[in-house]
């Protein structure tokens, strides 16, 4: 894939007659350059370069129409009878376009690209707690699981980072320290942190905490914040959205606590790298309402992410809230702006795309690296994918004391980019998503090789949003 171009926000406006080839396949077009319109805005993403337009209704038709029968005469033609002399405007620039690249770009095949060879483990997920002081309505962590072994050792905790060191090609590398709730294992935490700094002397270390936040005084905040931790902290948004979801084991709760905690980290100054994030499910599709309250609280870097649950729980995603969601990410994107011209910009993860650079190659084909670039490791010492795959034994890849075990599987994992999936290998998101999150895939009655259906459907309709908050800044 070439390297991703400028992005491109320019009123397009087609003149002359065109040179370019006279008729394309339409399925092919239709996985090169995306079409989608909102907010009196007519926007052109081109998959391979990277770069987005904002054209004018005329070019925007003559596109389409182009897109419906692959031929360029036949679509000028159609748009003539309809504009006259304006489509006669937008045809040079489309055409300039396309032959420099930009539109319609063919791009690279990566078809026979197999990663792993260039992606290495580089971080590892340590489940420091298989115990919560919470009980969560929407936990995906199974039931099985809580009953095992609840809080890491030293022994586990040295033989984690000991694999880590010694299976990494790698100088930086991650650690992210997750649960349940791992401060619960806070001094579990301190010994790894100490333990790395020491034995992998030669390595840059980045440490990550996910936490509910009830745990997170004056003392966890000094230490983390001397070791340069990044933060993962768990709000849902407005008390009546949080309090209906993440509830105390008694069932009471936890907003107020959460609210207090998260105005004393803002006020502490306490990382230079955070996220506030929540999890939203069908009942609150207005979450910008939601991204309102965080940034109310004071946070300025925010991440609101689509329940994981199975479809037969009344709170999961439906394939009938789509355009409902895909209503809320551009009604998200317009609030985003709006705090920017007030001078109280946030930054949503989801929407800071990086289209003149982002990710490399090897990322854009294969996602998160689950299996072979990222594992998670339990309090018993076992190996799994990724941290949702915790507890389902048919994807063990192995133990601490053994190594990973069945290769098969994390060859399956390390198989699995864009190019062997059917759906993705022609989706206009594929290098935007990078293939989908394979647990969901998994969990939802599907496999490495099959995206879940309806999480594709909320990752387009969130990179929809994404690239018309793009579009905005230009308008």
């Amino acid at each position: 894939m070439p390297g991703v171009l400028p992005v491109c926000l320019q009123n397009i406006v087609y003149s002359g007659e065109s040179s370019l080839r006279p008729r394309e396949e339409i399925t092919d077009l239709r996985s090169r350059v995306h079409l989608f319109q909102e907010g009196g805005l007519y926007l052109a993403f081109d998959v391979n370069s990277g770069s987005l337009f904002n054209l004018d209704e005329v070019a925007w038709e003559l596109v389409q129409r182009y897109m419906e029968c692959g031929d360029w005469k036949e679509a000028r033609s159609f748009v003539d009878s309809r504009t006259g002399p304006q489509a006669a405007e937008a045809a040079a620039e489309i055409t300039d376009l396309v032959e420099s690249g930009l539109l319609f770009s063919p791009g690279e095949e990566w078809a026979d690209y197999v990663p792993g060879k260039d992606l290495g483990l580089k971080a590892i997920c340590l489940n420091m707690a298989h115990d919560c002081n919470l009980a969560c309505r929407y936990c995906f962590v199974p039931e099985n699981v809580r009953s095992q072994e609840k809080i890491m050792s030293r022994e586990t905790i040295t033989k984690a980072l000991d694999f880590l060191i010694s299976e990494t090609p790698y100088q930086y590398l991650t650690v992210d320290f997750f649960g349940g709730e791992p401060l619960l294992n806070f001094e579990g935490i301190k010994f790894a942190v100490d333990y790395a700094e020491e034995h992998g002397q030669n390595k840059k270390w980045k440490f990550t905490v996910s936490t509910n936040t009830l745990l997170l005084d004056e003392e966890k905040l000094s230490y983390m914040k001397d070791h340069h931790f990044s933060f993962v902290l768990s709000c849902d948004g407005r008390p009546e959205v949080h309090d209906a979801y993440r509830v105390t084991p008694g069932g009471c709760g936890s907003s107020q606590v959460v609210a207090n905690r998260i105005r004393e980290f803002m006020a502490a100054g306490a990382a230079d790298e955070y996220y506030i994030r929540g999890t939203y499910t069908r009942n609150n599709l207005d979450f910008t309402n939601d991204v309102r309250y965080l940034a109310g609280l004071g946070a300025e870097s925010i991440s609101l992410e689509p329940v994981v649950a199975s479809k037969d729980v009344p709170y999961s995603l439906r394939e009938e809230n789509i355009p409902e969601l895909q209503a809320e990410y551009y009604r998200l994107a317009r609030a985003l702006r709006e705090l920017e011209r007030k001078g109280k910009g946030i930054s949503f993860y989801h929407y800071s795309l990086d289209l003149l650079g982002g990710p490399c190659v090897a990322k854009r084909l294969t996602g998160c690296g689950a299996g072979y670039h990222y594992l998670a490791i339990t309090p018993a010492g076992e190996i799994y994918p990724c941290h949702q795959l915790v507890g389902h034994p048919e994807y063990l890849l192995g133990d601490l004391q053994r190594g990973i075990i069945n290769r098969k599987l994390q060859d399956k994992f390390r198989e699995a980019h864009i190019y062997r999936k059917e759906d993705c290998s022609s989706c206009w998101a594929r290098y935007l998503c990078g293939g989908g999150c394979h647990s969901q895939a998994i969990l939802n009655g599907g496999d490495l090789l099959h995206p879940f259906s309806l999480a594709c459907a909320v990752m387009q309709a969130r990179l929809q949003g994404a690239l018309y908050y793009l579009a905005l800044e230009e308008n």
